[in-house]
């Protein structure tokens, strides 16, 4: 009985005029028809060089568009007094909730911290607990059956 299955198709690299062979590349081809190629989308509604828009960014390139920053709101006021509490700090700001060092879970870390720098640190799972401790202890001896004798 044969097997079927798919037929494999040896494709032979070196044939010039066996299509599967000649790889696409668009720079080379839309070259000749002075076709600038990108492998960037143009996404969106293309932009019209000539508008008012287009001209008043061409001018001020360093411009923001968008809505103008307050000085004297309140969220500025803030992030200006988070800016000097950075900078009095030397870079950083504590933000949430202060550690207690004296709790019940910072001891406890500490703790390990400190059998860990040590090396003292068990780690895993204790040997000996649950079911297979055991069942490991009860050593279980073979039976030997010889069939036919007597």
């Amino acid at each position: 009985m044969r097997k079927k299955g798919k037929k494999v198709i040896q494709m032979s690299n070196t044939n010039p005029y066996n299509m599967n062979n000649v790889q696409f590349t668009p720079e080379g081809q839309l070259k000749e028809l002075n076709v600038q190629f990108s492998h960037k989308a143009q996404l969106g509604r293309p932009v019209n060089p000539n508008s008012a828009r287009q001209k008043r960014l061409a001018t001020a390139p360093g411009r923001k568009t968008g809505r103008p920053v307050n000085p004297s709101s309140v969220r500025q006021q803030r992030l200006a007094e988070l800016a000097a509490k950075r900078i009095a700090n030397g870079g950083t700001l504590k933000r949430g909730r202060p550690v207690n060092m004296n709790s019940e879970r910072q001891l406890r870390l500490a703790e390990l911290a400190a059998k860990r720098a040590a090396g003292t640190l068990k780690r895993g799972r204790p040997v000996g607990s649950g079911k297979k401790a055991n069942t490991a202890e009860k050593a279980v001896k073979p039976v030997i059956v010889v069939v036919g004798a007597e």
